[in-house]
Parts: structure tokens; sequence; C-alpha cells
């Protein structure tokens, strides 16, 4: 389940996530560190968009061309 301030932040256009392929979370992990000075939440991205209706995650992952299975905020 989403956290309810994530939830609200998605739902208002926030733009503070990173969205990767299985293969790819570990680096999702570590840039997101680097970039935003904590650790993420991670979540599975398919239940995330049954939850924030009306969001539209990206369609491929930050780093592939791959689908992406994950979001970190």
């Amino acid at each position: 389940m989403l956290d309810p301030v994530k939830k609200e932040y998605l739902e208002n256009g926030g733009e503070r996530f990173i969205v990767c392929a299985a293969d790819q979370l570990e680096l999702a992990l570590d840039e997101f560190v680097d970039e935003y000075g904590e650790a993420p939440d991670v979540y599975v991205l398919s239940e995330v968009e049954k939850e924030v209706v009306g969001w539209k995650a990206p369609k491929t992952c930050r780093y592939s061309a791959e689908k992406p299975a994950y979001i970190l905020l």
C-alpha cells in the first residue's frame, strides 16, 4: 500500500521519483540516494498505478527501453 503522503505527492504532479526495470533496481537505489540524499521507498509500479487514479507512469525504465517494474519515491 502506497504511503498517503507519497500518493498525494504523485497526484499533485510530483517529479521526484525513479521508475526502473527489475534488473536496474540497484542502480536506481544508488542514484536516488546520490540525487536526493535519502533512501527511497520502493513500490511495485503496477500497484501504484492502480492506487493513484489519473497518474501516468513513464512507459520505459530510466536506464533502458524495458518496461519499468518499480517506482522509487
